[in-house]
């Protein structure tokens, strides 16, 4: 039935379609027209005399006298009244917007259209000295729009909180401090709408100004969601100062709140040092600046101030060629998230277990989850149980969850523990999943996209499993699961796919390096037997630039190119024929990889050499062709090296480099 209606509708759409834009209804005029006696009647055209219309195009009949009142001008717009003002508001006339006022005194508080009143626009537009002069006619309680039936709903001050306007915030404020208290449609303060919105001048102007008591009504509401946001965005300065207010916020899920701020915390490892990665460079500017905590005040006020000091002044200059600006702001927030971290891992001992298991244990899984090492490290060093949380749905401790996510920073404070790490590697999940279990099903594609094509991905797979199965009990490589599988069964099953798929790309790069490689053996062969300049016929063949320099470095060149691209063609030879099994991808085949494609490098290099010399050798007079020559050559080389070193360096530092596990991590437990 549902097929046939189907069918049915797509049937009518199709005429739809076909039928003419310009065909219009087929309507009868009666006797007599329009009311006017006058004009006679219009027959109908019987169908055997009707004209022939390819286009199908019949004449237009009206079937019955329009209503006069339908022709009559009526004009529908509730609002039209105000267009003029709203026109004024828009274009910035502050005179047409007095002329206008000065007529329509009661205008001053109505909706102009839909969505706004004229105070709204006015500050939607950001205008503030038609807001100046609106304020100067409004009393405090018409600054709050009226209640009707426009579904959206805002103040002025959540207006201007997520433009930034601190001008019209001013203003605004003075006229009437209530509108700090008052949320907008969405259920939020201004202060709340400011931080969303990344207003990081305005949220602290706003905070500062807006009552304690506002944030800690109605169970800490405003409260909460004010922190959680704050460290989302992190406007760390504000959260402290939060935190010092009340320090159950941090610990205390709302029940209209989905998340909490703690959880917020542990979800952010770009807030501790931990989660960022500094050059060379920025490591020395970081160790090098002494950084002092702003104070809320200081901050909320504009930066006026700071950017008149000395040390603003050389910071400023400095940043344009060393980024020590960048460096000093990454620094205050690692050490305000350091010291908002120690205060709430203070105040979670207060906790009891039920309480704690609803929210900290919570939050350290997803620190897990997200590979947040200062955010455990800290936590589970104030209380040492919390290192026992587990997921409720399935059991895992955060170890485990730390094999399951792929988080090797997580993972690898398990060499810096006492002898309770055995205890941890001998945990298991519901389903009977020990550790090297979890290391044999594949990672999480979002943790896997970070490794450069599919041999890498094989490889980071193996490395993990390897690892796990080194410092795990041995009787969990035989132990089995209760789907009766060994981790190594797993792994197999779990990763056929992917060894597929690095199987094809090792040997469709290995054809096609081989094929250049092949290549250059050919020309470099031929070019030792036509040497530049000729033999000596006379003299048993010798060529007559025997002695030059230029001819020399052609035929070393050339002999390391026609060498090297033969040892490359052999290494990719052995890609081609290897038997790809797991343990390949390891070492065996990277290496293979590697060597083909920097003996490669080094054949195609030698070979614009080599190229370059016979030139040099047989336009020795010339010496206007070397500069272009050597430009020119250098060209492939470098081409070769940008578009291939990203994945020789990639393989070289993931199979060769010190590893993404850290074995020598101190004691921090």
């Amino acid at each position: 039935m549902a097929m046939s209606s189907n069918y049915l509708d797509a049937a009518a759409l199709k005429e739809t379609f076909r039928r003419s834009p310009f065909k219009f209804a087929n309507t009868k005029v009666p006797q007599g027209g329009l009311g006017d006696s006058s004009i006679p009647p219009i027959k109908e055209a019987p169908e055997d005399e009707a004209p022939n219309d390819d286009l199908n195009i019949q004449t237009p009949f009206i079937e019955s006298a329009l209503s006069a009142s339908r022709l009559h001008e009526k004009n529908t717009n509730v609002y039209y009244d105000y267009i003029e003002l709203s026109q004024g508001i828009s274009q910035g006339r502050v005179e047409a917007v007095k002329d206008f006022l000065n007529r329509r005194p009661d205008a001053v508080d109505e909706w102009i259209n839909f969505y706004e009143t004229p105070l709204l626009k006015a500050c939607a537009c950001g205008k503030p000295e038609i807001v100046k002069e609106l304020l100067r006619r409004m009393t405090p309680e018409q600054m709050i729009p009226k209640m009707s039936q426009n579904a959206s709903y805002h103040t002025p001050l959540t207006v201007v909180a997520v433009s930034g306007n601190m001008e019209i915030a001013e203003v605004l404020i003075t006229k009437n401090p209530k509108l700090l208290e008052i949320p907008g449609n969405n259920g939020q303060i201004p202060v709340v709408v400011a931080v969303e919105n990344t207003q990081m001048e305005m949220a602290r102007y706003l905070y500062i100004r807006t009552p304690i008591q506002v944030l800690l009504d109605e169970d800490g509401y405003h409260g909460s969601l004010l922190f959680l946001n704050a460290i989302f965005y992190k406007m760390l300065d504000i959260a402290l100062d939060l935190f010092s207010l009340c320090k159950r916020l941090a610990v205390t899920k709302h029940s209209e709140i989905e998340s909490i701020p703690i959880i917020v915390l542990a979800s952010k490892p770009d807030l501790f040092p931990g989660g960022c990665s500094l050059g060379p460079l920025e490591r020395f500017i970081y160790s090098w600046l002494e950084v002092k905590l702003p104070t809320l005040p200081e901050a909320s006020r504009s930066d006026k101030d700071q950017r008149n000091t000395l040390m603003r002044k050389l910071l400023k200059l400095l940043t344009k060629w060393s980024g020590i600006d960048e460096v000093y702001r990454m620094k205050v927030m690692h050490l305000q998230a350091e010291k908002l971290l120690l205060g709430i891992s203070k105040e979670t001992l207060k906790m009891g277990l039920k309480e704690r298991s609803e929210t900290v244990d919570e939050a350290l899984l997803f620190a897990v989850r997200f590979g947040n090492v200062d955010f455990l490290v800290e936590m589970i060093k104030n209380n040492s149980e919390l290192m026992w949380s587990t997921r409720t749905s399935s059991s895992s401790t955060l170890f485990l969850l730390a094999v399951e996510f792929r988080q090797e920073k997580v993972f690898s404070l398990l060499y810096g523990l006492d002898d309770r790490k055995h205890l941890l590697l001998a945990d298991k999940d519901c389903y009977g999943n020990g550790v090297l279990h979890l290391a044999g099903y594949p990672s999480p594609p979002s943790k896997l996209s970070n490794v450069v094509g599919a041999t890498l991905q094989m490889q980071r797979e193996l490395q993990w499993f390897k690892e796990v199965e080194r410092i795990a009990p041995e009787i969990e490589k035989e132990r089995v699961n209760t789907e009766e599988q060994t981790p190594s069964e797993i792994f197999t099953k779990e990763h056929e796919s992917l060894r597929k798929d690095a199987e094809k790309w090792m040997k469709d790069t290995a054809m096609s390096c081989s094929l250049v490689a092949a290549l250059i053996v050919t020309v470099t062969f031929a070019a030792v037997f036509t040497v530049p300049g000729g033999t000596d016929d006379g003299a048993k063949g010798k060529p007559f630039h025997l002695r030059d320099r230029p001819f020399v470095t052609f035929v070393v060149s050339d002999l390391i190119s026609c060498f090297a691209s033969c040892t490359s063609v052999l290494i990719f030879l052995g890609i081609l024929t290897a038997r790809y099994s797991f343990e390949d991808f390891l070492v065996s085949l990277p290496t293979k990889m590697i060597a083909g494609l920097s003996i490669l490098f080094v054949s195609i290099a030698a070979m614009l050499i080599a190229f370059s010399s016979a030139l040099f050798t047989m336009f020795s007079d010339e010496k206007w062709i070397v500069p272009p020559t050597i430009l020119l050559a250098c060209f492939p080389a470098l081409l070769f090296v940008l578009l291939q070193y990203p994945l020789l360096k990639e393989m070289i530092f993931s199979t060769y480099g010190k590893g993404i596990f850290d074995r020598n991590m101190k004691c921090w437990s």
